[in-house]
C-alpha cells in the first residue's frame, strides 16, 4: 500500500497531496459496493480526481492506468466496454491500457460514466453502523421543511486543508428554517480528520460524511445547513443524495 501511495504521489497529473490521496483512497475502498463508483472526476480547476482510476500516465501513444486495489480488471473492462463499446481497453499486467488516445481525450469521455465495481465488502458494515451511530447521537434529525435541493455543479479536494469542497447551485429553497432565503451558488465544504495520513475510521463524523465524495457534476443533494458564511455552507449529517 505504501508502495502504491508513493507511486500515486509522483505522479505529475494528481490533485492530491500524499495525505489527500491516502484519503481519496481510503474513502473509495471504505465504500465498497454501496454506491456506483466514477471511473474519474474533474476538479474545479480542471485538474482530473482519483476514483477507480488511481494513476495514469501517457505511453507509447496512450494512456496507461493504473486502478483502486482490490478491483478485479477484467469485470472493470467488461462493464466499460458495455458503457461505451467502441473503447479500446488492453489489460497489461495490473493496469488498464488505452491505445491512440490522450490523457484529456480518454477522461472527458468518461468523467461521467458511473461503474459498478465489485470489492470487498467487509468494511461497509462498520462505515454503515458508525454513520448510523452519528447521526442519531447528534439529536438534530431535521424537519422535512428545512430541507434545501441543489444541483452539484463539481466536487474538489483542498489538500491544505484536508477538506471536500462541494460546489453547487440551489434549485429548491427550504420552506422554513433559519435558511428558507437561500438560493443560487454555494459552496459545501467538510474538513476530515486525518490519522496517520488518512481518514481516521474510528471518527464517527468522518463515516456520516463519506458519500459526500461519490457527489459528482448533476448529483442532487438535499441537505440543511449548519451555517452560512460569505456563501460557504456547512451542513448537518442527515444530508440525502439522489
Amino acid at each position: 500500500m505504501k508502495s502504491q501511495m508513493k507511486s500515486i504521489r509522483n505522479q505529475k497529473n494528481s490533485l492530491f497531496s500524499f495525505s489527500g490521496i491516502a484519503a481519496a483512497v481510503f474513502i473509495l475502498l471504505f465504500f465498497s459496493n454501496v454506491f456506483a463508483q466514477p471511473f474519474i472526476l474533474k476538479s474545479v480547476d480542471g485538474s482530473w480526481l482519483p476514483m477507480v482510476a488511481q494513476s495514469w500516465t501517457a505511453k507509447n501513444g496512450g494512456v496507461l492506468v493504473k486502478v483502486a486495489d482490490g478491483v478485479k480488471l477484467y469485470e472493470l473492462r467488461k462493464e466499460m466496454l458495455s458503457k461505451i463499446p467502441d473503447l479500446s481497453i488492453e489489460i497489461l499486467g495490473n493496469e488498464l491500457f488505452f491505445p491512440t488516445t490522450t490523457i484529456n481525450s480518454l477522461f472527458e469521455s468518461l468523467k461521467n460514466i458511473d461503474l459498478n465495481v465489485s470489492e470487498t465488502t467487509a468494511k461497509r458494515q462498520t462505515a454503515s453502523g458508525n454513520s448510523d451511530m452519528f447521526v442519531k447521537k447528534s439529536g438534530e434529525i431535521s424537519d422535512k421543511d428545512e430541507y434545501i435541493e441543489a444541483s452539484v455543479e463539481n466536487v474538489a479536494f483542498d489538500e491544505k486543508h484536508e477538506r471536500i469542497v462541494v460546489s453547487v447551485k440551489i434549485q429548491q429553497r427550504a420552506k422554513g428554517g433559519a435558511f428558507a432565503k437561500l438560493y443560487g451558488k454555494y459552496r459545501i465544504e467538510h474538513l476530515y480528520k486525518m490519522k496517520n495520513g488518512v481518514v481516521d475510521p474510528s471518527n464517527a463524523e468522518n463515516m456520516a460524511y463519506l458519500p459526500l465524495i461519490f457527489l459528482k457534476n448533476g448529483s442532487r443533494i438535499l441537505f440543511v445547513p449548519e451555517k452560512n458564511e460569505s456563501r460557504v455552507l456547512t451542513i448537518k449529517p442527515d444530508f440525502k443524495i439522489k
